[in-house]
């Protein structure tokens, strides 16, 4: 089970990548089943990398959330750590999760965070 997990998780960390201008991962190679990363609203994607960037998503991380709760379709957590603001963190962790639920997440993320 682990190795699927692990498998998932480096799937989610393909997507996100491969949507560069909506998403910051912060390490490409995933903690175990840990994957941190940033949305990145529209006007944001101009914007040049550096800490109030970082600070900006920071503040958007928690109000996306509620969005997603407030659907009703997707509970990811999100946390600081040391110098980062809050990102999400996801974990995979759970055995019925497949790709198909991976890429509803990435889609959902941006069809209720772009316009933030």
């Amino acid at each position: 089970m682990l190795d699927r997990y692990m498998e998932l998780a480096q799937y989610l960390v393909k997507r996100l990548e491969e949507k560069p201008d909506r998403f910051q991962v912060i390490n490409s190679e995933p903690e175990c089943v840990n994957v941190c990363f940033w949305y990145v609203p529209t006007r944001f994607r101009t914007m040049a990398p550096g800490p109030e960037r970082m600070r900006l998503l920071g503040q958007i991380t928690p109000i996306l959330k509620g969005r997603l709760m407030s659907a009703g379709t997707l509970m990811i957590g999100y946390q600081p750590q040391g110098q980062l603001p809050n990102f999400f963190r996801v974990i995979v962790s759970n055995q019925a999760v497949n790709e198909s639920d991976i890429d509803f997440l990435v889609e959902e993320l941006d069809r209720l965070g772009h316009d933030l």
